[in-house]
């Protein structure tokens, strides 16, 4: 999404983990509700803290004109840090039956995605795909049917176009940025709430996710259909075998 407001979001990797973070969080929580309301909950917030994390990387481009690269490259050393002390050995977000182990609680099984298909032992396929093609939709449809998305893609054409003719470029940079970031942080959280159900220290610091997301955002020319047909590709490569690489 950023893409198409000329911003270089190389972020995604931090908003990836921080959604992760907040949804692990909740999913391991309020065991007694009601399963689609914590699942949704769950999500709903991964995808706001997201988009507050991508949101700071817009502030600071629309405001003082820092660059998205860096300022998105620094968010993400913060966001893997920050989720290794949670996680960490004595960290607040530790589990609690395993103090040697630096790993969160499991998510209880009212916030686990159903699987559709395929052993849940062996990473099987998740409800999350459809959230996934939702978040498609979504996209698609706010760049060609709103104002908003005229708005960002005029101001990735040309941002002082825009300007001349009443688009605001700084509003629209930071609400790219953020909803970019909503992407992303969705993303993690369906990844935790679908599969493995837990974050360890070594998951935080050694996914690539968010990077293989660039990969697939550029492949697909930064199209809804180009990005499913891209994902399905770099999916099939990642977690094309009975076990996770």
């Amino acid at each position: 999404f950023a893409f198409r407001c000329g911003l270089f979001n190389i972020g995604g990797q931090g908003q990836y983990i921080v959604g992760a973070v907040f949804a692990v969080w909740i999913g391991s929580s309020f065991s007694g509700m009601n399963s689609l309301l914590h699942i949704l909950f769950a999500a709903i917030a991964g995808a706001v803290c997201g988009a507050l994390w991508a949101g700071i990387a817009g502030i600071l481009k629309a405001t003082v004109g820092a660059h998205e690269v860096i300022s998105t490259i620094m968010l993400n050393w913060i966001a893997i840090w920050v989720g290794s002390f949670l996680f960490g050995l004595g960290g607040p977000l530790q589990n609690d039956a395993q103090s040697s182990v630096p790993i969160s609680n499991d998510i209880v099984e009212s916030a686990k995605l159903p699987i559709l298909w395929g052993d849940p032992l062996l990473q099987g396929l998740h409800t999350g795909i459809f959230f996934a093609i939702a978040a498609l939709v979504v996209y698609w449809a706010i760049l060609n049917r709103t104002t908003l998305g005229y708005g960002v893609r005029a101001v990735g054409f040309n941002p002082e176009g825009a300007r001349y003719g009443g688009i605001s470029v700084r509003r629209n940079y930071f609400l790219a940025m953020a909803i970019s970031g909503a992407f992303a942080g969705i993303a993690g959280a369906i990844d935790v709430l679908g599969w493995q159900f837990r974050l360890a220290t070594g998951d935080i610091q050694s996914s690539q996710l968010g990077f293989i997301g660039i990969a697939v955002a550029l492949l697909g020319r930064n199209t809804a259909v180009g990005v499913f047909l891209s994902a399905l590709l770099f999916g099939s490569l990642v977690t094309g075998t009975s076990t996770r690489n």
